[in-house]
């Protein structure tokens, strides 16, 4: 068996011992055996997932009749284990992703070239997402800056009780980002809300605005409005 493993993996030269490992990714699925709690590799499995050169892909005229036995169980053109005329929308996919397996992410090319070539894809790869992240990132925070997700996020912290968040929901208008723009004074409804808060909920009122740096009315101001 290790002698057909040996074989499988074409290497010239190459020789396993006990320590020698290969990747999942060369056997198929049904290999495995899932059933017990661990994975295992069923018997008499030999890797056959390669993408191999041209050249190694077709018999060599000499060969052992160990090496015959072995390679009447190898598909040679492992990159073709299902006709192209059979091949329907769903097949395709999964050639495709069967081919695709064969090509580890982790392995460098020879070549300087494409190896510039797959970082400068890695790196354009890695500023899309942090664009994407970005603007999730942006959309959450729009999302949460109503009144309504704000009222929610107090009552999960039990920073305000249900009877408070009904008596603030009159005020679930109001616009927050309105709340940020310093300068600009205050409405009524602003008043009002930031009054009720800081009276029954002064542990909210202070979230508000020291860790959410939501600008509620200073609390001299408050003084000054209920007087």
């Amino acid at each position: 068996m290790r002698r057909q493993w040996e074989l499988a993996l074409r290497r010239d030269g190459f020789v396993a011992s006990d320590r020698t490992l290969l990747c999942s990714e060369h056997f198929r699925s049904e290999d495995f055996d899932r059933t017990g709690h661990n994975v295992r590799l069923k018997d008499g499995v030999v890797p056959n997932i390669f993408n191999f050169p041209a050249h190694l892909q077709r018999v060599s005229a000499k060969s052992t009749s160990t090496s015959r036995r072995a390679e009447d169980i190898l598909p040679m053109d492992l990159s073709q284990d299902v006709p192209q005329h059979d091949v329907g929308a769903t097949g395709e996919r999964n050639l495709r992703r069967k081919r695709q397996a064969t090509d580890h992410l982790y392995a460098l090319p020879a070549c300087p070239k494409a190896i510039k070539a797959k970082l400068e894809e890695a790196s354009a790869r890695v500023r899309k997402l942090q664009r994407e992240k970005s603007n999730a990132l942006r959309r959450e925070k729009r999302s949460k800056m109503n009144m309504q997700a704000l009222l929610e996020e107090l009552k999960e912290k039990n920073l305000i009780n249900e009877e408070l968040k009904d008596n603030l929901e009159c005020y679930s208008d109001l616009q927050v980002h309105l709340l940020s723009r310093q300068g600009i004074e205050y409405t009524k409804a602003q008043r009002d809300f930031a009054l009720t808060l800081h009276l029954h909920g002064p542990k909210a009122y202070h979230y508000l605005r020291d860790t959410l740096h939501i600008h509620l009315p200073h609390p001299s101001s408050l003084q000054r409005y209920s007087s």
